[in-house]
C-alpha cells in the first residue's frame, strides 16, 4: 500500500473533532460568571482544605454534599469552576463553611438636593395668554416670577 492510499484512508475514515470551536465559543460568551464560578470553586475548595487541616466538619467533597443535602457529583461539578450557582447555593455554601463568597455593598438611601438660584421674572403689565398644551414653555414661564419662601421651597406667583 502507498503513502497516498494511506493517507486518503486516514481521512475517509478519521473523525474530525469540531466540538472544541463550540466550547471556545460558550466560554467566550459566558466569560463573566464562569470567572466568578472559578473563583468561588477554588475558595470552597480552599476551605475544604483548611477544615481539613483543622479537623473541621466539613473537609471533604462527600461531608459538602452530605451537609449540603445533594449528591457528591453535584458538588463536584460545583468545584469544576463551570457551573451558573443559584444564589440559593452560594449562601448555603457560605453557612456550611462559615466564609464569604460573594460581597454585596450595603444600600444607602441618602438623597443628596442641589438647590440653584432661580432668575426671577417679572411681567405684570402683560396679559398672559398660553392653550392648555403650551409647546413654548419659557413664554409660560417669562409671564411669571419666583419668589422664595423660608417654609415652603419656591412660590409662583402671577
Amino acid at each position: 500500500m502507498s503513502i497516498n492510499n494511506i493517507k486518503n484512508r486516514l481521512k475517509k475514515t478519521s473523525k474530525q473533532d469540531n466540538t472544541w470551536i463550540e466550547r471556545a465559543k460558550y466560554r467566550k460568551e459566558n466569560r463573566a460568571w464562569l470567572d466568578i464560578s472559578f473563583a468561588i470553586a477554588v475558595k470552597v475548595m480552599s476551605a475544604l482544605k483548611e477544615n481539613k487541616t483543622e479537623n473541621i466538619f466539613p473537609k471533604t467533597q462527600k461531608e459538602l454534599a452530605e451537609a449540603m443535602i445533594c449528591s457528591p457529583q453535584y458538588v463536584n461539578k460545583l468545584l469544576k469552576g463551570a457551573e451558573n450557582l443559584q444564589l440559593e447555593t452560594i449562601v448555603k455554601i457560605e453557612e456550611i463553611l462559615n466564609i464569604r463568597l460573594i460581597e454585596v455593598p450595603e444600600f444607602q438611601t441618602t438623597i443628596k438636593v442641589e438647590i440653584e438660584k432661580y432668575i426671577s421674572y417679572n411681567k405684570p403689565e402683560e396679559l398672559v395668554n398660553i392653550d392648555l398644551n403650551p409647546s413654548n414653555y419659557e413664554a409660560l414661564l417669562g409671564s411669571y416670577f419666583y419668589e422664595t419662601e423660608p417654609d415652603s421651597g419656591l412660590k409662583l406667583v402671577a
